[in-house]
């Protein structure tokens, strides 16, 4: 499984992204002002796309680790 988990600040609304639907589902669950910044429309559209190979997940995984890093929530 290419998705990783990755930690998130508490300002974020999550803790803990474990997989590719953890990130999908916390990502529609974000205000929609969020959710029409370019890099989270990225992050969607790579997770859309997750399922069809490991190198689509891991393509996923990069894009919402990008995301959640340019709104400062990725913890080190």
């Amino acid at each position: 499984m290419p998705f990783t988990s990755l930690k998130l600040k508490a300002e974020s609304g999550a803790n803990r992204i474990k997989s590719a639907d953890d990130a999908y589902s916390f990502l529609m669950h974000m205000r929609l002002s969020n959710q029409n910044k370019p890099h989270w429309q990225a992050a969607r559209q790579a997770l859309n796309h997750a399922g069809v190979s490991d190198a689509s997940e891991i393509h996923a995984w990069r894009t919402f680790r990008a995301a959640a890093a340019a709104e400062g929530w990725l913890l080190d």
